[in-house]
């Protein structure tokens, strides 16, 4: 089930730190204090758009695939959960 889905479950986990850090440095966001929902699912969507929509018209290797935004999506609601303390139900 993961083959080919596991880098995409884990981009906004291993990625949205080191953007949050990159943009506190630039002085775009205001703390260095874990990320907000509104954070993680505003590059939910920008990444998932660009990933899936823009790159496919960009690189003839590209292709959109709406599980890999699903992927992105449940790596994006899992560190959400840890980021904000929600224990699973």
């Amino acid at each position: 089930m993961l083959t080919g889905y596991f880098n995409d479950l884990l981009l906004i986990p291993a990625a949205l730190p080191w953007v949050l850090w990159l943009q506190r440095r630039l002085g775009v966001r205001p703390t260095d204090g874990l990320p907000h929902w509104r954070e993680i699912f505003l590059h939910l969507a920008v990444w998932a758009f660009v990933a899936e929509a823009v790159m496919p018209q960009l690189l003839a290797r590209a292709t959109g695939d709406w599980r890999d935004v699903l992927a992105y999506a449940v790596g994006a609601v899992a560190a959400g959960c840890c980021w904000q303390g929600v224990a699973p139900a």
